[in-house]
């Protein structure tokens, strides 16, 4: 029994004969490229231009070792597709009926795949795109071949014997053309391995030349801010200096010492009326008890904040008030476990009003003289200057910190475009075997 199958053979015939891997033969053939090739020196664009060039030749010297692959796998394909006629119309005998239904649909369907695929488009122009689809497409046909040979083995060896040999001779050519059209490629693909290598290189290096730019231009413009940073800083130096020497300040700082000093005395103050009203809250606290919200909030001054007694002229609301909570103890309307000792206390409250009236009065008057000789816009403007000169410090440091990092970055970035223009350098002297210097 004859098997139809798309196993790939060796070569019928000695077509294609391994070529001399010489990667330098291309440079000869780019005469209208020769003034590259006598330069000692190229820019990105100029390399590119010349790998491309001799790209451009290897992808033409491919198509011309394809070409008779083409025509020879064409030739297979319209014997294919002439046999798969004489198929479609031979009336084949048959011993037993029983088979003619399976018989007929396996002939019709074997000749019109065969004519199908025998029909297709192999493109094959100096693309390397159209390369590619004529190597895919041939592969295709292949394929199909392999599965329409596949699915209907058994009734072409039985019932088509003729057909079925004929077939295989076709199939196994096309087998051994697709080998060799994968051989080439590959060929192809391997001697120009350093020509992409080498423009994949070039198509990078324009990005590190464009970050090394932008760093430089980076690193410029935190000089400029530095530089105006430091005039600022330097002007509010002198101006701090020169208000903090001045007359007005001194004053404004003496006085403003002055009214720290009276401010503490007054807290002292408020300090020691706390104590001596505390001995007697409980006693506030009794008589509040069914007051009315007047005398409820005085009780609250007494109890919280009883400096503010003085805050008018006018103090007796308060010292009949606590008048009234002297008697209310010592009568026992107001009973308390210790009522001497808050007797005692409130006698010493009454006879201190007066004191702490005045001591209150006084520290007001010293606190409004000193506030009203203070110069608030000249210790408003140190303090603001002061916060200025920390403010342009912080920023000078953060700025310095960047300028340490884009440097550090350009650094780096240098060397590797370093490394890729000898990268490329060493590629295109392997190439051309000519050694050129790369202009960035």
């Amino acid at each position: 029994m004859v098997t139809i199958n798309k196993f790939i053979l060796s070569p019928p015939f000695g077509l294609f004969k391994k070529k001399d891997s010489n990667v330098y033969e291309t440079k000869n053939n780019f005469d209208s490229k020769d003034h590259l090739y006598n330069r000692d020196s190229l820019t990105i664009s100029e390399a590119l231009i010349l790998l491309q060039h001799i790209e451009s030749g290897k992808v033409k010297a491919l198509v011309q070792d394809l070409s008779p692959i083409k025509k020879s796998v064409r030739g297979s394909l319209e014997s294919v597709a002439k046999i798969a006629d004489n198929l479609e119309h031979e009336n084949i005998k048959l011993e037993e009926l029983r088979f003619k239904s399976i018989v007929e649909n396996s002939k019709r369907t074997v000749a019109a795949s065969l004519k199908r695929e025998a029909s297709s488009d192999l493109p094959l122009s100096e693309s390397m795109q159209d390369i590619k689809k004529f190597n895919y497409r041939l592969e295709s046909i292949m394929n199909r071949f392999g599965e329409v040979s596949s699915s209907h083995n058994r009734v072409m060896n039985i019932f088509m014997k003729k057909y079925a040999g004929k077939l295989k001779g076709e199939f196994e050519t096309l087998s051994s053309l697709l080998k060799d059209t994968k051989s080439v490629m590959a060929e192809f693909e391997e001697e120009n391995a350093a020509v992409v290598k080498c423009i994949d290189i070039l198509n990078l290096l324009p990005q590190k030349v464009a970050l090394i730019k932008t760093n430089k231009n980076r690193i410029e413009n935190i000089y400029k801010e530095i530089e105006m940073l430091k005039g600022k800083l330097d002007q509010s130096k002198d101006q701090l200096s020169s208000l903090e020497n001045s007359i007005h300040f001194k004053e404004s700082c003496h006085n403003i010492e002055e009214i720290d000093i009276v401010r503490k005395e007054e807290q002292e103050l408020h300090r020691d009326m706390l104590d001596l009203y505390g001995h007697v809250s409980r006693a506030f606290t009794r008589y509040s008890y069914g007051m009315t919200k007047d005398t409820i909030s005085r009780l609250k001054v007494l109890t919280d904040e009883p400096w503010k007694i003085f805050d008018n002229e006018d103090i007796s609301l308060y010292t009949s008030l606590l008048t009234e909570i002297r008697k209310a103890v010592n009568s026992s309307n107001i009973k308390l476990k210790d009522s001497q000792k808050v007797l005692y206390y409130m006698d010493i409250i009454l006879r201190s009003l007066p004191k702490y009236q005045q001591e209150s009065k006084a520290i007001k008057l010293r606190l409004k003289l000193l506030q009203e000789s203070k110069d608030g816009v000249v210790v408003n403007k140190v303090e603001e200057l002061r916060e200025n000169i920390n403010h342009y410090n912080s920023k000078l440091e953060d700025l310095k910190q960047s300028s340490d990092d884009v440097r550090k970055q350009l650094t780096e970035n240098n060397n590797e475009c370093g490394s890729l223009v000898k990268q490329i350098e060493d590629c295109i002297f392997e190439i051309t075997g000519k050694k050129y210097s790369l202009l960035i």
